[in-house]
Parts: structure tokens; C-alpha cells; sequence
């Protein structure tokens, strides 16, 4: 993967994607994919091996997974 991917995929948030899951199969349909990501997010983040609990990735996981729960609760984007 080449400096520049890896820039822009650290720099992404969940808002885009959410806006695009909401635009394609409706709001209900992206809060729930939103509150099984965030499960997901969740479990990266506990496990030791994985990269997201990492200290220079862990910080925009939380970032991601805040986003998500935030979304899957109330359906706004932050």
C-alpha cells in the first residue's frame, strides 16, 4: 500500500460513509450497519494483536467508533 492510500484512508471519517449508506438504503438501514460496525470497532480495539489498539491507530478507531455509536443511537451525523 502505497504512503499516500495509507494517508487517506487514516484521514477518512464515518460520515461519508454513513452519508452514503443513508443516500443508497435509507437511514434505518445505515444506523443499523453503523451499530454493527461500532461492535465490531469495539472488539479491534480490545484485542492486543489487532492494529486498531495500536497507539498511533488507536486514536482514530475511537475516533470512528464514537462517530458510529453516535449515529446508531440517534441517526445524526457529527
Amino acid at each position: 500500500m502505497s504512503q499516500l492510500s495509507t494517508t487517506g484512508a487514516r484521514g477518512m471519517n464515518e460520515r461519508i460513509r454513513l452519508e452514503r449508506l443513508c443516500s443508497r438504503d435509507g437511514l434505518e438501514a445505515a444506523r443499523q450497519w453503523a451499530q454493527w460496525a461500532a461492535g465490531l470497532y469495539r472488539q479491534s480495539l480490545s484485542d492486543p494483536m489487532h492494529y486498531a489498539s495500536q497507539p498511533d491507530w488507536r486514536p482514530l478507531f475511537e475516533r470512528s467508533l464514537r462517530e458510529l455509536t453516535l449515529f446508531a443511537e440517534s441517526g445524526i451525523l457529527s
